[in-house]
């Protein structure tokens, strides 16, 4: 009888930690978690090391709170047509506890996007997600692919997830490339909780180059593409 007291005032704790924005499994990890009841016990537990240059696109946000928005590119930046390109949004703080409404990823029309992918905490730890279809929205802004991601976090109380110097949020996006050849510019946008400068998007992206002969830089085989 007792055991069965401890644990479930253990669970009724761990819950309203998670609700009243208590330390949890999910809160030492980059934000991006969702901040659930359990994770996932089994798969990868981290996102891939991406291996180019990390690109500032810029800042958003005013003297109170602000972010740093970061755009990398996985693998390599030339790449045959057709081939996988995998990109990564960073939020990095800079000043107070922002939230982040809305992450906004973009390519050129062409680009078919494959999957998106963050992590996900919980009591059981973490581990990679890769959003549904319903957890993201893909637009067509004139020539450019947009996909729009926000959610919330918490169990009994939601909330937008936020970014800090310590806690960083990822976001990973997986890309088809065009079958046209060509030099393709990219970017990335924001929307954040801050009184003013809370919207922008930016397009300075490392740009990604589409040849023939090019090494491709994965395989989409398995994978079925959203958004198309």
């Amino acid at each position: 009888m007792a055991s069965k007291f401890v644990r479930g005032a253990t669970a009724i704790a761990a819950a309203s930690a998670l609700a009243f924005g208590g330390v949890s499994a999910a809160s030492a990890a980059p934000a991006g978690s969702l901040g659930g009841l359990t994770g996932s016990l089994g798969g990868k537990k981290d996102l891939d090391t991406p291996e180019g240059d990390r690109v500032k696109l810029g800042n958003v946000g005013g003297p109170a709170f602000n972010v740093d928005l970061y755009k990398q590119v996985h693998g390599a930046t030339t790449v045959a047509p057709g081939a996988t390109v995998k990109t990564r949004i960073e939020v990095q703080g800079v000043k107070g506890k922002t939230s982040i409404n809305e992450v906004i990823e973009w390519m050129p029309k062409g680009f078919k996007l494959v999957k998106v992918e963050r992590i996900k905490g919980g009591l059981l730890g973490d581990s990679v997600h890769q959003l549904g279809q319903s957890e993201y929205a893909v637009t067509q802004n004139k020539d450019n692919t947009e996909v729009h991601v926000s959610w919330e976090e918490g169990l009994l109380i939601k909330h937008k997830p936020t970014v800090d110097t310590a806690t960083p949020l990822l976001l990973d996006f997986t890309w088809k490339a065009p079958e046209k050849e060509g030099t393709y510019k990219n970017g990335a946008g924001l929307k954040i909780g801050a009184v003013v400068n809370n919207n922008k998007t930016f397009d300075t992206g490392t740009p990604i180059v589409v040849k023939k002969g090019a090494a491709p830089s994965g395989s989409l085989s398995g994978s079925s593409i959203a958004g198309s």
